[in-house]
């Protein structure tokens, strides 16, 4: 019996010790990137946005709203977006990967292998960007990710694409569904911090916007936006994301975030408009993938 407790107690031990490891590690990573690094390299992103659909989409923003409004103070649409807009490379293969999820977070999600192609057919677009080549080199720099060519579309895919379980064990969510789409979760609106799917629920009459409660203007690039909104009949009282930024820009912004500010306020600067970004960490396996990201103004 001794010989059983002094080991149970050994094992205790080393596991406190392999997460003191593993918060050690993460805290001198994030400690070799700057909040200067960071809006330096954030700082050159508008420029590279060659996917950028900001002339494309009409924002009707209207009127002002509170958090714990239960009006409308938005009769019209938030967004009408030019379909030339749907066109550009990489928003069209976003639009192709809508119907791939179920909205209820608490439903298995079965990944099928056109999925995964389609999938696959995204980061190669995503990846081939400015935008992207200017966060790897970024990541590069800092030592975040490997040399290996096909390093950093395999960490996109593992942060992004990683099917998850956030309760009641079903495998039912991943970052690119909760971040660039939405999700249902124990009767609340979960993620959806993309204009794309916004827009596109929208023109389905299944999104309804009910004002603004902030805004940030980045000139002829788009925009941040703060607002409450229901989708699917539910309310969400407070919601964010970019407008007219690609969605490639985007997923650079949180990835870089993530790995350098994971569960913090991460400090960008667009177009000379300095904001914060806040990403959520969620361990599957004893991997840290992204659980949620989105602009914090």
């Amino acid at each position: 019996m001794e010989r059983l407790n002094f080991s149970a107690e050994k094992m205790r031990i080393i596991v406190v010790f392999i997460f003191l490891l593993i918060f050690l590690s993460e805290a001198a990573r994030q400690a070799r990137v700057t909040d200067h690094d960071l809006q330096l390299w954030s700082e050159e992103l508008l420029d590279k946005d060659v996917n950028n659909a900001a002339c494309f989409v009409h924002v009707n923003y209207q009127a002002r709203t509170r958090s714990g409004s239960t009006a409308d103070q938005a009769p019209q649409p938030l967004l009408t977006v030019d379909r030339r807009a749907l066109q550009l490379p990489t928003v069209a293969k976003v639009l192709r990967l809508f119907d791939n999820y179920v909205a209820d977070a608490g439903v298995n999600e079965q990944v099928t292998a056109a999925e995964l192609r389609e999938e696959a057919d995204l980061l190669d677009a995503f990846v081939a960007t400015p935008v992207m080549r200017h966060a790897r080199q970024f990541l590069l720099e800092k030592g975040l990710v490997s040399t290996r060519p096909d390093a950093f579309k395999t960490l996109l895919r593992d942060l992004w694409f990683t099917v998850f379980s956030r309760g009641q064990r079903r495998t039912g969510s991943s970052a690119f569904e909760h971040v660039f789409l939405g999700e249902l979760k124990r009767g609340e609106v979960s993620g959806l911090h993309s204009w794309i799917f916004f827009g596109h629920e929208e023109s389905r009459r299944q999104a309804n916007y009910l004002g603004w409660i902030r805004k940030l203007d980045l000139g002829s690039k788009g925009s941040v936006l703060k607002l409450a909104y229901t989708w699917l009949g539910v309310r969400k009282p407070v919601g964010s994301m970019f407008v007219g930024t690609s969605p490639e820009l985007e997923m650079a912004v949180y990835t870089v975030c993530f790995l350098t500010r994971a569960n913090e306020r991460c400090r960008v600067s667009l177009g000379g408009v300095v904001l914060h970004v806040k990403t959520y960490s969620f361990s599957v396996r004893g991997r840290s993938v992204i659980s949620s990201a989105y602009p914090d103004i």
